[in-house]
């Protein structure tokens, strides 16, 4: 019955976008078709179905064009005689602000190997990134997802591993961790200091906090960084919704920084049952009646913060927060929320955790308008050769931003 109902609904979609084609006097009636019901052609280009209406994706050849579906996974790339290439849609959802990225993928040998690995004549991508010095003849995948190799490297998430040795390299769990004969890595990075015959994963399958923690009989271990001064026999996660960095030992609670360092929480002024992060990731905690954020390695208080209120408080990253459709940003240097210059609500987005954003109708830095910058524009973009996300627009480039 689901099924008959969603066939009915695609049919429905497409006589919709095919009654919209005909009484589009761009389009070109008689040689108008539909591909899907996202995509259609005529003979003079390629259009996308974007609220309510056609959208021509500039540029695209009408008799060459392809769609490249991925089995098992949303995305898909659009492929024509002169390359591969992918939609981006502008940060504030504006339709009008949508553009085709050409992909620099060789399209005469562009193949998908799955829904993470594709190749050409050229280069082996992971994610659409390409996996920097990979060795194409000898390539090969250790298992389906997250590890491969070549005749030099090892790969995790398309990321060279420093050094492993790749006779004795062998996965510890299907995410993170692997080791050999001499070493113990989380993700791409060696675990320094670590004991390797007692090292073990702290894994709490009921827990959010699973895959970031280890052990051995000397140290606690934060993804690939020495926790110093835990105690290691009487260490625990706090497990609670979204929190990652909540741990305790005998000497008390503290809050885990993305670095590996610890800042100590004093339970007399900060409600320890009730504590949690805002997101996952986030610098920003909250308990009933106050939020925080850590600087210096302490848990700062932060000063006339507005109310946490789980249904209507959200945050964009660690500086811009949205409460009541009003935007607020973290000023870390008087510990205060700050009313955003101009306020924008609606079409606001942080780029990742950088003090850059977006409104309706403004650029910010800091929390407050960017003058000078290209509103148009201004955009992070990922510069494939570089591995690095550029916030940037017409004129300049602001920021580049290490790409995970």
């Amino acid at each position: 019955m689901k099924n008959k109902i969603l066939k009915i609904f695609v049919i429905m979609t497409l006589a919709a976008n095919v009654s919209y084609a005909k009484s589009n006097t761009k389009i070109d009636k008689a040689t108008f078709q539909e591909i899907d019901a996202t995509y259609s052609k005529d003979k003079n280009g390629v259009y996308v179905w974007e609220n309510r209406g056609w959208k021509k994706l500039e540029g695209l050849d009408p008799v060459t064009f392809e769609i490249i579906n991925i089995s098992g996974s949303a995305r898909r790339y659009l492929k024509d005689k002169n390359g591969i290439y992918s939609i981006i849609y502008s940060m504030d959802g504006d339709s009008d602000k949508l553009v085709l990225e050409n992909l620099p993928y060789d399209s005469q040998t562009y193949e998908v190997i799955n829904q993470l690995y594709s190749k050409d004549k050229n280069n082996i991508y992971y994610s659409d990134r390409k996996i920097i010095g990979v060795d194409l003849p000898t390539f090969q995948r250790i298992d389906e997802y997250i590890y491969s190799k070549d005749k030099n490297n090892i790969y995790f998430r398309g990321k060279k591993i420093s050094g492993p040795d790749k006779d004795t390299f062998e996965k510890i769990d299907e995410y993170n961790y692997s080791k050999d004969k001499n070493n113990i890595y989380y993700n791409d990075k060696k675990i320094e200091g670590v004991d390797k015959n007692t090292f073990e994963l702290t894994y709490d399958f009921g827990s959010v906090v699973n895959g970031y923690y280890s052990k051995d009989k000397n140290n606690i271990y934060y993804e690939n960084k020495k926790l110093k001064g835990i105690d290691v026999k009487t260490f625990k996660k706090i497990s609670r919704l979204v929190d990652n960095f909540l741990i305790e030992d005998k000497n008390g609670f503290y809050i885990v920084e993305e670095d590996g360092s610890v800042a100590p929480i004093d339970s007399k002024e900060v409600d320890i049952e009730n504590l949690s992060q805002l997101a996952i990731k986030t610098n920003l905690y909250h308990d009933k009646d106050s939020m925080y954020f850590v600087k210096n390695h302490k848990l700062v208080k932060i000063k006339d913060a507005p109310k946490v209120d789980p249904y209507n408080l959200s945050t964009y990253n660690d500086k811009y927060i949205n409460k009541y459709d009003v935007v607020y940003y973290l000023d870390t240097d008087e510990g205060a929320f700050k009313k955003l210059e101009k306020a924008e609500s609606h079409q606001f987005s942080a780029y990742g955790d950088t003090e850059y954003a977006k409104g309706r109708k403004n650029v910010y830095f800091k929390g407050k308008v960017l003058t000078g910058a290209d509103y148009a524009t201004f955009d992070m973009k990922y510069n494939h050769e570089k591995d690095v996300y550029e916030i940037k627009d017409k004129n300049k480039v602001y920021e580049t931003v290490k790409a995970d």
